[in-house]
């Protein structure tokens, strides 16, 4: 039936044409865009979650760029130790010539200072974005000095919200070499500690893989002890081991740490352990237990005792030997207290058997038996510097290498994040292009259809005529 006040076939190709019209709109927008969420109202769960992970991102390159301040300030001190430990060996050359018979000792002394203005002017100039630390001023009055400067070296967010970031830290006190303090400075207490004799992944135990194996008759067995009378015996096999790890045929060394850590926590002995001893690696990745106080109390030191391995069991060598122990094969670590120390650098710090730094060296004045004597104690001061400055090298190379490290690992990181977002939002080009060309002649089929839908009222009047 023909109605002249409802045209029933008109309004169901608009209602088509306008289905299509806005499906087309949202194609576009994703084919230009290039994304299938770029707002809230896409997707909202999407849009959220890629919207924190660009945020964490953001925050990750800025970490990144400290990492890349971080590095410069690291082989820039670097390369002025590594010039200077030159300018060490061949002071050091100069003084054994200056020990021949004959010598002209004020001439040579003319050499050392050369060496000596030399080594000042590579330190004071090893300065990156305004940090020096190989040329310092520890004074209380020196607001702008560090003695620890950490590097931001991570980022993470929980899943609370909370945000934390992790830092590598320099130790500037340890490896400057001038200091214009004269006065001391205080030294912090340390904790006790007992370091086993290899990393954990070289023992026999973990050789394969960096993993070891508790599923059969393999256990670790001993004892630790402070000298406030507390003690543990830590007894690690497949029946203790089994609630840390998920496979007994392949413990990891967090969880070996874990199963120690967790029968520490587990102590209840009349002077519990637990909460004041803590297994863990050391930076060169050895089993390391520390105490939770510092200072030179009893609570400050603990033992670590090898003991027997039980019912016919196999005793494996974690880096603190193997096997029945003698009395010899207890190892205890002291912690120390809080002191004072010189607050001059390595290079400007008074030796007392010469009454020289190595920056003040001067022999012109050395003569006689006397002087002879001097000047061997002279070289021995130089030899400890040396000795001295390249443990500050090494120092400065695992930061280095800790920081190139990270920066591989935060680049890896965000490029992950980029992946993660693109899996969340990013549109299917092929796809969405051709649903484009599928909804664009839809297009045009609904507007030809409204069209004839609309020329239905205009036959009627033909009967009229």
């Amino acid at each position: 039936m023909t109605s002249l006040l409802t045209n029933n076939a008109a309004m169901t190709a608009l209602t088509t044409l306008k289905s299509i019209n806005t499906q087309l709109d949202m194609t576009s927008n994703r084919v230009s865009t290039g994304q299938r969420v770029s707002n809230a109202s896409d997707n909202a769960a999407y849009w959220s979650i890629a919207t924190t992970v660009r945020t964490d991102n953001a925050s990750l390159s800025a970490v990144k760029d400290s990492l890349g301040l971080g590095s410069s300030a690291v082989d820039t001190a670097y390369n002025g130790l590594n010039s200077i430990l030159t300018d060490m060996q061949n002071l050091r050359a100069k003084l054994q010539t200056a020990l021949q018979p004959g010598v002209d000792r004020s001439k040579v002394q003319v050499e050392i200072k050369a060496i000596q203005n030399k080594m000042q002017a590579t330190a004071d100039s090893s300065t990156s974005s305004g940090q020096n630390w190989l040329s310092v001023n520890s004074a209380v009055s020196n607001t702008n000095y560090q003695a620890s400067p950490n590097i931001v070296a991570g980022f993470s967010r929980a899943s609370t919200g909370a945000v934390t970031f992790s830092n590598i830290t320099v130790d500037v006190n340890a490896i400057k070499l001038y200091d214009l303090n004269a006065s001391s400075i205080t030294t912090a207490a340390t904790a006790g500690q007992v370091v086993g004799s290899t990393s954990l992944t070289g023992t026999p135990a973990f050789a394969t893989g960096g993993t070891a194996n508790f599923s059969a008759t393999n256990e670790v067995s001993f004892s630790l002890s402070l000298a406030d009378g507390s003690t543990a015996n830590i007894l690690i096999n497949k029946t203790t081991m089994a609630s840390a790890a998920a496979n007994l045929t392949k413990v990891t060394t967090q969880e070996f740490l874990d199963a120690i850590n967790n029968q520490i926590a587990a102590d209840t002995a009349a002077t519990p352990l637990a909460t004041k001893v803590k297994a863990s690696l050391d930076s060169a990745g050895r089993l390391a237990f520390t105490t939770t106080a510092t200072g030179s109390g009893t609570d400050a030191q603990v033992t670590v005792l090898n003991l027997a391995a039980s019912g016919g069991n196999t005793l494996v060598d974690v880096g603190f030997g193997a096997g029945t122990p003698a009395a010899t094969d207890a190892r205890t670590g002291k912690g120390t207290a809080a002191g004072t120390t010189s607050g001059k650098g390595i290079l400007d710090t008074v030796d007392a058997s010469t009454s020289f730094a190595v920056s003040t060296i001067d022999i012109s004045g050395l003569v006689g038996t006397t002087g002879d004597t001097t000047l061997q104690n002279i070289i021995t001061q130089v030899e400890k510097a040396l000795a001295k400055v390249t443990d500050a090298g090494t120092k400065l190379g695992a930061n280095k290498t800790q920081i190139d490290g990270q920066k591989a690992f935060i680049d890896t990181l965000m490029k992950a994040n980029d992946r993660t977002i693109g899996t969340l939002v990013d549109a299917d080009i092929e796809e969405e292009s051709t649903k484009l060309k599928a909804l664009q002649t839809q297009q045009q089929l609904g507007v030809q259809a409204l069209s004839i839908a609309n020329s239905a009222s205009q036959n009627v009047l033909s009967l009229f005529r």
